[in-house]
């Protein structure tokens, strides 16, 4: 298995369970954010601030077969630190840059697929990534759920899966 991202407005992590020795050190340290039962099991939206970022730094550090690994943002003035999250709400997946809504993705469930109907980007954010990040969220989130198959009905959703070979498996068909 490859490593698993799971990203945050302070902080992202990777996680590779092949490696994991199952200590629960980050479970015990930060259930909060490391909970087993809940899927995605990282949960990072909560942590907001520097202080909680040091946190979840200091929790993985306890852990033992370095499977899981703090992955620093590298930003430049000119990119938006992008929050994703998933809004079943509303069906759809959401990037957010700071406390505003800076695109998403909506979609629609049947028992066996999750179909991506459209993407919007916010016209101040287009060309920021926002899009990118909240399909490449979503995908994961999919993956990880492992219930689903995708049909991309949108056509953003579906070039993103074509130029990221690594997501064809979740593709219907």
């Amino acid at each position: 298995m490859a490593r698993k991202m799971y990203y945050g407005s302070q902080v992202d992590v990777s996680f590779d369970l092949d490696v994991c020795t199952h200590a629960a050190e980050c479970v015990r340290g930060m259930h909060e954010v490391f909970n087993t039962k809940a899927r995605p099991w990282i949960n990072l939206s909560e942590v907001t601030t520097p202080e909680a970022a040091n946190k979840v730094r200091e929790v993985i550090g306890r852990c033992p077969s370095g499977a899981l690994r703090v992955e620093e943002h590298v930003t430049h003035a000119a990119e938006p630190v992008i929050r994703t999250v998933h809004n079943p709400d509303k069906s759809r997946y959401e990037g957010w840059v700071g406390d505003e809504l800076g695109g998403f993705a909506e979609y629609q469930l049947t028992p066996e697929l999750i179909v991506f109907t459209h993407t919007e980007t916010e016209p101040k954010f287009e060309g920021k990534g926002i899009a990118s990040a909240v399909v490449r969220f979503a995908l994961d989130d999919v993956r990880e759920a492992a219930n689903r198959k995708v049909l991309p009905l949108c056509p953003f959703v579906k070039g993103w899966i074509d130029h990221h070979q690594d997501y064809y498996d979740l593709v219907l068909g």
